[in-house]
């Protein structure tokens, strides 16, 4: 009975998982700033216009990722977007969080998250992408 549930994981599969997930976090990102034991998802101090316009951005990116993840080949100019700022926010936390240490918990909490986005979607994208590129 088990051997006929396909447990394989291919590349779009991945790709597709990704951004709904993380969609998913990125729709959530308010409770994840508030409650915040670790300190890893929101800055000190606390600046409510920032968060609001951080959380509206987010919120935002997290919907039109669960989108794109429908057929994220033709939406992949979209999904290089999410790579690349991804990649950029995280390594602009990254620096500030080094520079601060009361900001250490961000190790912790978004600095991985965005670097862990980035590449899932940079690595499966491209590789699907040029997959695509042979059969067609």
């Amino acid at each position: 009975m088990l051997e006929n549930i396909n447990l394989t994981m291919t590349n779009i599969s991945i790709l597709k998982n990704t951004l709904r997930l993380f969609g998913l976090a990125f729709i959530f990102i308010i409770p994840m700033m508030k409650f915040d034991p670790l300190g890893g998802w929101a800055w000190s101090p606390g600046q409510w216009e920032y968060e609001l316009m951080i959380q509206g951005i987010y919120m935002t990116m997290g919907i039109m990722m669960i989108i794109a993840a429908n057929n994220p080949l033709k939406n992949s100019m979209f999904v290089w977007f999410v790579f690349w700022s991804s990649l950029v926010h995280g390594s602009i936390m990254t620096f500030q969080a080094l520079i601060d240490d009361h900001e250490m918990g961000h190790f912790l909490g978004d600095i991985p998250a965005l670097f862990i986005l980035a590449l899932l979607v940079g690595y499966t994208l491209r590789k699907e992408l040029r997959n695509s590129d042979l059969r067609g």
